[in-house]
């Protein structure tokens, strides 16, 4: 796997682990509200999505960490740690353009969720 998609895979699982982690704790805090649109008042009924949704985005860039060292160690952990970090940049660049069809206010969220991911797969395909 060449560094151009390592690089934005662990960039992405940097925006990942703060993404999720303000979902988990900011969620219904109104100074994110252009980056969740959570009303004030509906905090109680998005809590258990939005913690969940900032858990699977933590969990996904560990995945994604693992899969790098598992790709830079060599061996034959290299082939599974390649599709470990392809498989979560496919997942994301795929989730990006659907979180814009759900919900269209969102498209910067949509186009710096896809962004990373469509580098790293580009690069992935272009340099191995």
């Amino acid at each position: 796997m060449n560094l151009v998609t390592q690089i934005a895979a662990g960039l992405y699982a940097v925006g990942l682990v703060t993404v999720g982690t303000l979902e988990i704790f900011f969620h219904g805090d109104q100074r994110f509200r252009s980056i969740f649109y959570v009303e004030p008042g509906t905090e109680g009924a998005v809590r258990m999505w939005a913690m969940n949704v900032g858990m699977y985005n933590i969990v996904t860039a560990l995945g994604i960490g693992v899969g790098i060292w598992l790709a830079t160690s060599g061996g034959d952990a290299r082939a599974a740690g390649i599709g470990i970090v392809l498989a979560a940049l496919a997942a994301h660049l795929i989730l990006g353009p659907w979180l814009w069809v759900t919900e269209h206010r969102l498209w910067r969220s949509a186009l710096g969720q896809a962004s990373l991911p469509l580098v790293g797969i580009i690069a992935f395909l272009v340099a191995g």
